[in-house]
């Protein structure tokens, strides 16, 4: 699959060319206020201040945020803290509440059980009124926020800022929305406390990520990291299982993903199953049907989806195919102990100041 440089087409250069132009001194006037600290507050909870970790990036979607967020919770939760993962809810759907109707939130369920949901667009005033509730009177004094997605929200102060970039497509030599997928400069990354690189399996690519950060924020990367299923949970007709990731080798399946970026995606797919598989894609966070996945499977000549958790728990219903979900985390291959020890130094220090 090649990567469209752009989000609209080619021919409409246009007019998205001078968009950025208007959506980047826009930007530009948003960031200069928030730089002046106009706009900004600390999360204060019945007296204390509550540390916040922000993890984001620099273009939209698809650079691993939700299994570097789990891990991160772990991370935090190791360190004695109440991890809670702040989030905007995207797309989510009607009923259920907000956190139920989030698809990341529900991943969070699964994959940081250790951590406490909080959606709301307005992120300050919902974390606010969750720790300020009765409920959170046993662990407020404990927590430690994980924005999720949070680079551009500035309005809720941080006292980290990770930023990811995903090696294999790093975007940072590209446009602004909507002549290309930045969310904001690049050379804006050097706002950021740590830069990690995800998906960095393959070392040309991740050298090139990494020079580019290094252009761009005036030294390297802190670590660098990649996606890996560990094994994986099968949903048949004998039921609920897991089972090592080698039960996909050699097998015929249907890749179906509704993310960021497919191609990675369906890259791991295939090298889990030593087959190329059959594809099917939406756009990020929209749901599947579960008649769709059987026409499609069908179509393929398969019996087996392979699907991302975040896809899965958006379904309407069981399908009558085999759906296979990998369980997903991050493995470092350099700078774990770095990440970690900022992690840990935010909760420490907040603690300190509880205490004071």
């Amino acid at each position: 699959m090649v990567e469209r440089a752009r989000p609209l087409p080619a021919w409409l250069a246009p007019l998205t060319w001078p968009a950025a132009r208007a959506y980047g001194a826009a930007i530009a006037w948003r960031n200069a206020r928030l730089d002046r600290g106009r706009g900004v507050q600390s999360l204060l909870v019945a007296g204390q201040r509550v540390p916040v970790i922000s993890v984001g990036n620099l273009t939209v979607g698809g650079t691993g945020k939700s299994p570097f967020v789990a891990w991160c919770a772990g991370v935090a939760s190791a360190c004695g803290a109440q991890p809670v993962v702040a989030m905007r809810g995207y797309r989510a759907a009607s009923g259920g509440g907000a956190a139920r109707g989030s698809d990341e939130a529900r991943e969070y369920e699964v994959t940081a059980p250790s951590a406490r949901v909080v959606v709301g667009a307005r992120r300050h005033a919902s974390l606010v009124e969750a720790l300020a509730s009765p409920t959170a009177e046993a662990w407020r004094r404990r927590a430690a926020v994980i924005l999720d997605d949070g680079f551009q929200h500035r309005q809720l102060a941080r006292d980290l800022d990770i930023v990811l970039v995903d090696a294999t497509r790093p975007g940072l030599d590209g446009d602004l929305l909507p002549n290309g997928w930045l969310r904001e400069p690049a050379a804006n990354i050097a706002r950021a406390s740590l830069v990690v690189l995800t998906k960095a399996t393959d070392p040309v690519r991740r050298a090139s990520a990494a020079a580019m950060v290094a252009r761009q924020r005036g030294r390297a990367p802190d670590a660098a990291c990649e996606h890996v299923w560990g094994s994986v949970s099968v949903h048949d007709a004998a039921g609920d299982r897991v089972e090592e990731l080698r039960w996909l080798a050699g097998r015929r399946v249907l890749s179906a993903c509704a993310l960021g970026n497919p191609a990675h995606f369906h890259g791991m797919v295939a090298e889990a199953t030593g087959v190329a598989p059959a594809t099917l894609e939406r756009g990020d966070h929209v749901a599947f049907m579960a008649a769709e996945l059987d026409a499609a499977a069908r179509r393929a000549g398969v019996d087996t989806v392979v699907m991302s958790r975040k896809d899965i728990v958006k379904l309407d219903a069981k399908p009558g195919v085999t759906l296979v979900v990998p369980d997903l985390s991050i493995a470092f291959l350099d700078g774990e102990e770095r990440v970690r020890s900022a992690i840990a130094a935010c909760i420490s220090a907040a603690g300190a100041r509880s205490s004071a």
